[in-house]
């Protein structure tokens, strides 16, 4: 019997697929993300089961607002992208305050927001979250703002934010989804990442730049937040020994480099004003290096700081230059890349006549310090004490609050990256879901909130979150009963104080509610005995510090 040979039947290959949601959040681990920060609601839920199969930790805010800020205090605390995930409509409005502070200060945020589905954007059907136009609430505060309108779409978007956030001046970026794009299936693919190599200066500017060192007797250098990170601030000090450059920083440059250099003199304060004693140095140098700093109206006060000329001014971004001071030479690059290149050329012999030495620069630092206005006597004291209590890498998150702005000068910043302040948009209630961020992103480092009893009370639901993850953050509140710093406007402007004083909780038996370790201090030494105590242990703390009221 002859055998019939049946024809094979061709396989037919599958091609394996996946959700957008899947997509989304398999690009996020192919760019580095390891926790996002965010509160859950109907609108996330396709993002939430795929995140079930991620090692993306999430952590749980009390508020969109908290969220925000976590984000960027990871980021600052990193120099990683932080990630802050919302629902449609409220979850996004709630995010808008911190994520324009991260615009402000140069911070690398992602936020991802869902919206409404392709059919029913743009119009008002009484769907639950829906808005006019939800892009236009952002991108008046964002660096790049994009909605991905299918799920094939989301890994080149994902790989295009991250491209933003580190492609020139860092700046938060958003991503919005529809919610059927989340559900929608594509062919699943590799992730994309793209490599973004820092920005080199010109090489002909660097010459330029060197040659004015060496026509120069001595150096005035200006440190602002571009020059804070690890990379900068080692080649920052190399350079200030290189040449005996005095080095000063703005408010965000605190970290730039350490404190205790003996070159450096420190932030010069929360505001220039005419009498400051750096000024001194600036008057005896005769070229002035600014790096990372765009030489803004409140950090020069119009324009009006003496900086030395010829100036050399580094910064990422080509529009800060010739705003409010000439630069004879304008080095748009890394300002890492940019210190190392005019290193390499003062190791060659390009270098100034003379060096400011570290004596000279110790006298006008006392001079600094020793300034005797009613809030340097008020808030010294119990910034020393804390200060001491702190190792040198402790992460702390300042507020905008008196205590604060007095530790601009008056608390020193060793480490970058160790200090994070709200200066751009000066919000209020930052500090607290700051250090949270930054404890995250530094497991190692202890992480400390300083506010004040009227900012903490914009974000203080967040003692929550410390308490749901036991998170060794430590909260100190200074408490005097007051929004002070507009009292004293008032009061300055000739304007009766009303709407200033407070009626606060007992913030001990608030945290003691949610089971943190709290306890109450009245003066310097007790306050350092109870952080010192704080930095040891491995739970939550918040000490309260009682000021009493001005008068």
């Amino acid at each position: 019997m002859n055998s019939v040979e049946i024809p094979a039947i061709p396989s037919v290959k599958r091609e394996r697929q996946e959700t957008g949601a899947e997509a989304l959040v398999r690009a996020l681990e192919a760019n580095g993300v390891d926790v996002v920060f965010t509160i859950p609601g109907v609108h996330t839920l396709d993002l939430y089961a795929a995140l079930e199969r991620s090692q993306i930790r999430t952590v749980l805010p009390r508020h969109e607002q908290g969220a925000g800020y976590m984000a960027d205090g990871y980021a600052r605390a990193s120099g990683r992208v932080g990630v802050a995930i919302t629902v449609t409509g409220p979850g996004l409005t709630n995010i808008v305050t911190p994520i324009a502070e991260a615009f402000a200060d140069s911070s690398r945020v992602l936020v991802i927001s869902t919206c409404l589905d392709r059919p029913y954007l743009g119009h008002l059907d009484g769907r639950l979250h829906e808005m006019t136009d939800q892009l236009a609430v952002v991108r008046p505060i964002v660096k790049w703002a994009h909605r991905v309108m299918s799920a094939a779409e989301i890994r080149s978007a994902v790989a295009e934010a991250f491209r933003q956030l580190y492609d020139g001046r860092p700046r938060p970026v958003y991503l919005e989804v529809p919610l059927d794009v989340l559900r929608e299936r594509t062919a699943m693919s590799d992730p994309l990442v793209i490599a973004v190599p820092p920005a080199k200066p010109d090489d002909h500017l660097l010459d330029r730049a060197a040659q004015l060192l060496a026509d120069a007797n001595r150096v005035f250098v200006l440190a602002g937040g571009g020059a804070v990170s690890e990379r900068s601030s080692q080649l920052l000090s190399q350079l200030a020994s290189a040449i005996g450059a005095v080095v000063s920083t703005t408010v965000t440059g605190k970290g730039a480099i350490p404190d205790d250099h003996p070159l450096a003199i420190g932030a010069f304060g929360y505001r220039w004003m005419p009498d400051n004693p750096v000024s001194e140095l600036m008057r005896g140098s005769d070229v002035t290096i600014a790096i990372g700093t765009g030489l803004g109206a409140r950090t020069t006060a119009e324009g009006t700081m003496p900086l030395p000329s010829p100036l050399i001014h580094i910064d990422i971004d080509p529009l800060e230059f010739h705003r409010r001071y000439p630069a004879a030479v304008a080095l748009r690059a890394d300002c890492a890349e940019a210190l190392a290149g005019l290193l390499e050329r003062i190791e060659a012999g390009f270098r100034p006549r003379s060096r400011w030495e570290p004596w000279e620069i110790e006298s006008v630092r006392q001079q600094l310090l020793s300034v005797t206005d009613d809030s340097a006597r008020r808030y010294q004291p119990w910034l020393i004490a804390l200060r001491r209590a702190l190792p040198r890498d402790a992460f702390t998150a300042h507020d905008m609050t008196m205590v604060c702005y007095e530790a601009v000068r008056a608390f020193p910043v060793y480490v970058p990256r160790t200090y994070a302040f709200p200066r751009g948009f000066g919000t209020l209630g930052s500090a607290l879901p700051m250090a949270i961020g930054a404890k995250y992103a530094r497991p190692d480092r202890p992480a400390v909130a300083i506010c004040g009893d009227g900012g903490i009370q914009f974000t203080v639901q967040e003692l929550g979150t410390l308490a749901q993850y036991r998170l060794p953050v430590i909260v100190v509140v200074f408490d005097d009963r007051s929004h002070t710093a507009v009292k004293r406007a008032m009061l300055q402007a000739g304007v009766r104080p009303r709407d200033v004083d407070l009626v606060n909780p007992d913030f001990v038996e608030l945290a003691q509610s949610y089971k943190l370790n709290a306890i109450r201090v009245s003066d310097p030494a007790e306050l350092e005995r109870a952080a010192s105590q704080a930095v040891v242990d491995t739970s939550p703390w918040l000490i309260h510090v009682m000021l009493g009221t001005e008068a």
